[in-house]
Parts: structure tokens; sequence; C-alpha cells
């Protein structure tokens, strides 16, 4: 496993995209472009995810960045302008990772499509939705979605494997990234569980306990604030130079931003620095200084909610802050000093641990939970217990029933489905009395007040339970007691909540009517009897690898004590029910939108293929240009080419040079290709002189030696086992050769270096390869007859020199040894 290195061989890529036109950048190079094209820079996607346009992060988003934002009016959710295109939010974020997608491939040199996502623990039903929509644009299968300080965790426990017990460790996995601060509480322990046959292994067990948060406390706001300290101060310096404020300027508070960004850093290491942008804003410089004291004074405020996350994490459980082993940083927000010294004045500086690369570890934890999940490779095990954040609740509208004045009246009930940090990767099922279809809602349950504040929708779906009436009346004449649905709500791993299929089950007598009915419908039949609640009943089932166990029922507040008589002799007739889920609040995106997004993505993709190959043959062309006319001013390529060769080389590359700046700005691929081959045409008889030149003497003196030591091998082989006759054709071979060379030598010597070789290094590499062969073959005749020998003679033990040649085809790197 490891990380995967972008185009400029860095380990770590900016979530940052520039669209021009149609052509798309990414990363270091997208920033650069920010200020040149800020309506056209996206920063932060992550931040409107999955958010509606009067969100409040919506509106914070339009405050700090220039983009041109547009409500989705089929969804209101957040798009963007760029030219006279506009892009879903889950489109952008699909270029991004189409972008990680394309990089892996390009490291693993083979197409890729799973993936596994990190995402903050604080996403709701929706920013998950919206995730899941824009990997599935990027073309990728998502594994599960990770909570990133899970995965942080995971990573965590992999290098520190041998330090955990059997009892809990519990650690706090501190995560200050650009836009959001996390503090998870988890524990890790030790357990034995059977292996394969009569073995047991030991395994880690990896438990979330509580999660704290701040959805808008991270390293931007730092940034912020050093923004607009830096704008206030340029007005000031040049109040009444400049027509418009620096705060008008969309390029100028760019590119402060970037600035600050910059100092900030500096100022993690250094007490002052100096911020400094030339040409800022109307033709004037900017230079002021600026202390790490001072930035704290600006972020006084920041750093007073530093510590809130790990002190809410902390009031949700009977942990206390003494059992805590260590406080564990994570993200690049965690490197500002006061944020460091508030840290630890809470739990204590020799908790702090700083020995997880905070930039990497979320990464390679995810990217081994994937392995884990996948199947195909063999990990350690690290069982994972996670959570979520927010209860969910079920509404839903009891059977109309007559009041006492006759009238049919309906109560409604809500009760807790998912309590508020109850585990992923779990289902519980809804039991209903009902004779008709019937709808119920699914929603967040009650939040505390700090995550009730701008949380946005809340209504996450309604589901329509369908075909029960119709069931109802298929079996009214045989059935003994109202119908049982069961529907199961799913939770899965990533933190998706659905409603899964539904059930309903009838009990009816044993005639033959009923049996007819079965055989209409192709029910299944089991003689199960079972108490009816009027209220569902919630049945919990965790999921783990090897079993799910239900837990035991639990009757609901709303239960009626009726019940009805259930024939002693009954079926119990089981029918599928149609399920229809609409979602509400943000709903995901539609088939048909996301097929129109993902042709989009790829014509975009195409372009951009395209567009690369473009620049890879107008580069590869310039580049030999460049090349060529430092080969041409080669002191060994003079002497091998005559002048009028080298200038009219050189008048081909001046001619295209000039081409490439005036003529080829629209040139095809084709064209640079065509251009590039002209111009290697010219230079391949000139390169293979050269070649020629300088290998020459080597490969000449190595076919020299092989023949001194060809002949030490006949002299020394005729002493001891070999014939005359034997040895006669390597013999003959050496005497061949050896006129060859010094002939072929003699008339080289005899023309100049500038006209083409009389012979070539390969015909004296081949030559060289002729006596190896020949030699390997006596070899192994020697060493058959030696072995004979040894069988015959106990006690005499023969002695032969052998010389070993060892055949090179470069001559920067040959041998010959003698044994």
């Amino acid at each position: 496993m490891e990380i995967v290195l972008n185009r400029d061989s860095k380990r770590k890529t900016q979530s940052t995209l520039t669209i021009r036109e149609s052509e798309r950048v990414y990363g270091s190079d997208s920033v650069n472009l920010a200020a040149r094209f800020p309506r056209n820079t996206f920063f932060s996607l992550k931040r409107v995810l999955g958010r509606s346009f009067d969100d409040k992060y919506a509106n914070e988003y339009r405050s700090i960045y220039p983009n041109e934002m547009l409500r989705d009016p089929s969804r209101n959710t957040i798009s963007f302008k760029v030219n006279n295109d506009v892009y879903s939010v889950e489109e952008l974020v699909a270029m991004q990772l189409a972008h990680a997608k394309e990089q892996a491939e390009a490291t693993a040199q083979e197409s890729l499509r799973d993936a596994i996502i990190t995402v903050p623990p604080f996403f709701t039903q929706f920013e998950r939705r919206a995730i899941l929509d824009a990997a599935d644009l990027a073309g990728l299968n998502v594994i599960s979605l990770i909570h990133d300080e899970t995965a942080v965790a995971i990573n965590y426990a992999i290098s520190h494997f041998s330090s955990f017990t059997n009892e809990p460790q519990y650690h706090i996995f501190y995560d200050m990234g650009a836009g959001s601060t996390v503090a998870s509480l988890i524990s890790f322990k030790t357990a034995n569980v059977k292996d394969v046959g009569r073995f047991n292994k030991t395994i880690i067990q990896l438990e979330v306990n509580s999660v704290g948060f701040d959805r808008t406390l991270g390293g931007q706001e730092f940034d912020l604030r050093l923004q607009k300290h830096l704008a206030n101060e340029f007005d000031k310096l040049h109040k009444g130079k400049v027509k418009n404020s620096i705060f008008t300027s969309e390029r100028a508070m760019v590119k402060l931003l970037k600035e600050a960004n910059r100092v900030k850093q500096i100022l993690s290491a250094n007490t002052e620095t100096l911020a400094s942008i030339e040409n800022l804003h109307e033709e004037f410089d900017f230079r002021l200084p600026v202390t790490r004291k001072e930035l704290e004074s600006l972020s006084d405020d920041l750093l007073k909610r530093v510590s809130a996350p790990i002190n809410d994490a902390l009031s949700k459980t009977i942990i206390s802050k003494d059992d805590i082993k260590s406080l564990v940083l994570v993200g690049g927000g965690v490197r500002v000093p006061a944020v460091q010294a508030v840290l630890s004045s809470i739990l204590g500086e020799d908790k702090i641990a700083k020995n997880v690369n905070g930039d990497e570890a979320a990464a390679l934890g995810a990217v081994f939970r994937g392995a884990g999940l996948s199947g195909q490779f063999k990990v350690k095990e690290i069982k994972v217990k996670d959570l979520i954040i927010y209860p969910i609740d079920v509404e839903y509208t009891m059977d109309p029933k007559e009041a006492e004045d006759g009238t049919m009246k309906s109560k409604n009930f809500r009760t807790s489905l998912f309590n508020s940090l109850s585990p992923i990767g779990t289902r519980k099922i809804m039991t209903f009395k009902r004779t008709t279809d019937f709808e119920f809602g699914l929603k967040y349950g009650q939040l505390v007040q700090e995550m009730d504040t701008d949380f946005g929708p809340k209504d996450i779906a309604i589901a329509q339970v369908n075909g029960l009436s119709e069931a109802i009346e298929r079996f009214k004449d045989v059935s003994v007691e109202r119908p049982k649905v069961k529907v199961t709500i799913q939770l899965s791993d990533s933190g998706i909540l659905s409603a899964t299929d539904a059930i309903a089950t009838i009990a009816t007598e044993q005639t033959s009517l009923a049996d007819k009915v079965k055989s209409f419908f192709g029910v299944n039949t089991n003689t199960t009897e079972e108490s009816i609640k009027d209220a569902p009943i919630p049945e919990e089932a965790r999921k783990n690898e090897d079993s799910s166990t239900p837990s035991s029922s639990i009757n609901n507040d709303a239960a009626s004590n009726e019940t009805e008589p259930t024939a002693k002799e009954a079926k119990m007739e089981t029918i599928k029910l149609r399920l229809d889920v609409q979602y509400l609040g943000i709903p995901p995106m539609n088939e048909n939108v996301k097929r129109n997004a993902f042709d989009r993505l790829r014509m975009m993709d195409r372009f951009d293929y395209e567009k690369r190959v473009l620049d890879e043959a107008r580069n590869n062309l310039e580049s030999f240009v460049y090349r060529a006319q430092e080969f041409l001013n080669d002191e060994n390529t003079i002497k091998v080419t005559t002048s009028n060769e080298r200038s009219y080389f050189l008048s081909q590359l001046s001619e295209v040079s000039d081409w490439i700046y005036e003529g080829g700005e629209h040139a095809s691929i084709n064209e640079f290709k065509g251009k590039l081959d002209q111009l290697k045409s010219f230079e391949k008889p000139l390169a293979f002189r050269r070649e020629e030149y300088l290998r020459r003497p080597a490969a000449v003196s190595y076919l020299r030696d092989a023949i001194i030591v060809a002949r030490e091998f006949i002299k020394n082989t005729r002493t001891n086992i070999s014939t005359d006759q034997e040895l006669e054709s390597l013999s003959k071979l050496c005497n061949q050769i050896e006129n060859w060379i010094n002939e072929a030598v003699n008339k080289q010597e005899q023309i100049p270096l500038y006209v083409d070789p009389v012979f070539r290094v390969i015909d004296v590499n081949n030559k060289a390869q002729e006596i190896y062969n020949e030699f390997l073959r006596l070899m192994n005749k020697n060493s058959s007859k030696k072995s004979k020998a040894d069988t015959t003679t106990s006690s005499e033990t023969a002695t032969t020199t052998t010389a070993t040649i060892i055949p090179s085809q470069t001559n920067n790197n040959r041998s010959t040894r003698i044994h």
C-alpha cells in the first residue's frame, strides 16, 4: 500500500479545481490560476456538498468565494455557473474524484474502479448520498464510506498492533482540517477469535465510543482572519491612492487568501514573517510584517472553540480524561502553535501524540480497510465498530378507529429508531398490524441545541408500503387475524439509511381455498405462530462478519393490549410487498440527470485526454529542438559531421522552433508528431555516427580481450582433458574473427569520421557472442568428461583452470574473467 504521487511527484494534491472553457486544472496548478480565474476556481466544495441553496454554509461560501452560485430549481441544491455551463456540486466533486482515479491508475498501470472514501462523521444522509452520487459520476464503485478519524485510527492500530491488550485502551483523535474539527474518542483492545481448524488468532477490536465536532472551525478560518487583516492594512496604507477598496477586487482577495495561508504556515515555525505580494491591487505592491502574536490575537475567538469538540466527546461517555492514553493530532490546522497550546492544557503535554502522519494517515487507513472489505487481500484483522451522531426516528399514523362520537380517527406516533451514537452496519425491523396499504416517514430525531442550529432538512424519506390491501382482499375469506407487516430498515456501513423490504404474514385457515390463493400468489408457508401488537415493534440486529443475532422485541409505548384470537390450525402465508421510497430534504440526483451529467463528464474527459496528448506532442517537439541544438554543439558531434550537415539541420530546427511559437498554437497532434519525425530523420544518421564513434574503441578492445581469454582457455584445457580435435573449432574461430577485426579497423582508420563507419559496434558484439557460444559448448563437454572421471576415481582429484567469457552487448558494462 502506497501513496500515489501526482504529476509533480508530490504525495499531496490540493482539493482545488479550475475550469477554463472545457479544460480542467487540478491541485497546485489550479491554485496558481485562482488569481487569474477567481470565478472559475473552486475551493472547499465539501462544505456545500449535499446542502441546500439557502443553507447557512452556502451563504458563508458565497461570502468567501467569488464563484457564481445558482439554485438548482428541481432539488433546491447548489450549482455553479462557469462560462455558459452550469455544474452541480456533485459534478465538480466527481471531477476531482476522477482526477484522483486517473492518478492512481497511472501509478498502478491498470484500470481501477473500487474505492473507499473518507467523510466527516457529522455528514448527514444527504451529504453521504451526494458523495456517493459524485463517486458514481466519476466511474467509481464505492465499497464503503468511512469516517476520517476512524480511518486514521485504523492506520494507528496497524503501527501499534503489539501495544494493545485485552483491556480497552482509549485515545482521542483530534482532527482539525481546513474547514472543520472533529474529536473522536476511540478504544482499542485485542481479542482471541477462532481461526482455521482448531487454532485461534488475535485480532484488534476498534470501537468509536463518541464524537465531538465543530463544522466551521478549521485552518481556513485562521486564513480568513489573516486575509481580512491584510486587506484592511492595504486599504489603510493606500488610502486616497486607490479608486476602489481592495475588498471589491475578486482577484486581489484571492491573492490575499493564498498569501494568508503561506504566512500562517511560516508563523507555525517562526515568530514573525513578511507578507508580500507584487501588483496586488491597482498596480500597488504590498508588504507587511506579521507576527505570531498578531495572528493569535486575530484568532482569539477561534482558539476559544478548540477545546469544545474534546469536551463534547468526553461528556457523552463515562470515560474520564485520566482514562485517555493519548491525544493524537491530525490535520493541518493543529500545526498552529496556539492550537497545540490549548490542546496541551486539556490533557497535558505528555499525552499529545504527534507520531501519526496527519496528511496521509486517513488515506492509508482507508485503503487498509478497503483491502480487508474487498476480500482480495490478506491483511491484519481489525474489527471496526463505528457509529452515527444523529438520532433517527420513524413517524407513522395508526389505522383509523371509531371514536366515541362515531367518527373515524387516527393517531400519529413518532418513535426512536436509531439513537444518537448508535452503531452503523445495523438493521431494525418495524412490525405493523395493518389492513390497508400505508406509509411511514423517516426523519432525524431531537438534536441538542448546538447540533440543531443550522442543521438543515430533517425529513429523510417517506416509504409507501403497497400491495397489502390487495393481499388482504385475496385472503379475506380464510384469514383468522389481522396481517402483520415487517419492514426492514437498514443503516449501512456507509451510514446510509434505507428501507430495504416489506413482508406481510397472514394467518389463514387450512382450507382448500387458502391453498388456491397461496398457489395464485406463489407465497411461502410455515406454521410458526407469533404474538402481534398494534404498534410497530423495533427489532435490532447488529451485523458482523459471521452472523446476525436479533435482539428481543421491545414493546412500544403506543402498543395496544388487545390481541386477536389465532386459529389452532393456521398457516402463516408470507407475501413480499412493494416498498416505494420517496427521498425528502436534499434528494439524490435522479437517473436522467445523473446520466446526462455522466455523459458530459466523459466528454470532458475525452477533451482533457486529447489536450494532454496534444500538450505532450508539443512538449516532445520543443524538447527535441532544444536537445538537438545542444547535440549539434557537442564536440563529438562536430567530429563526425560536416559543417553543411550541421548548418542544414540547424536551419530545420530554427524553422520548426519559429513555427511552434508563431503558427503552432492551433496545430493538431499529427502536425506536431509529423514535424518531430522529420527532425528525427535528419538527426538519425548524425547521431548514429556519433554513437558508433564513442562506443567503437571499447567494443574493439572487448573483442580482442575475448580472443585472448579464449586462447588461454584452449592452452589450459589441452593440457588437461580436451583433445586437439575438440579445440580446433574454437581456435579456428578466434583466428577468423581476429583477422576480421584487424582488417575492419584498418579500413576504418583510412576514412574520415563524417563518413558512415566500415563496421558497426553491434557487429563486434556479435563476433564476441560467437566466441562465447563455442566456448560454452566446449565447457559443457569438458564438464561431462570430468563427471565421468570423478565416478571412476575415488582418491584422485583433477584440477582444471577454466576461462569464463561473459559477453555483453553494451560496452559500458563489459567483463572478462578467468577462474
